[in-house]
């Protein structure tokens, strides 16, 4: 009985040790590259929160002045 030996790249053949390096290397890349990615992200974004959180005080703080002026209307 004669074995065959498994082509270079077919799903059989064990991975070799460069191969296994050079895909831990891409997928701690893509990681790093994800990573800064949101950390981009998040550094707009938190313009953007800041800037919506001012609004809404502002709002908050317009409404109760305009209470209160109501209230004191009422009472007088």
């Amino acid at each position: 009985m004669r074995l065959r030996r498994a082509r270079p790249g077919h799903p059989t053949e064990p991975p070799r040790r460069e191969d296994v390096v050079r895909r831990l290397s891409t997928t701690a890349a893509r990681w790093r590259r994800t990573a800064c990615d949101i950390t981009r992200w998040l550094s707009r974004r938190r313009r953007v929160a800041a800037d919506q959180f001012l609004r809404g005080a502002c709002y908050g703080a317009g409404t109760a002045v305009v209470g209160l002026l109501a209230l004191w209307l009422q009472t007088r």
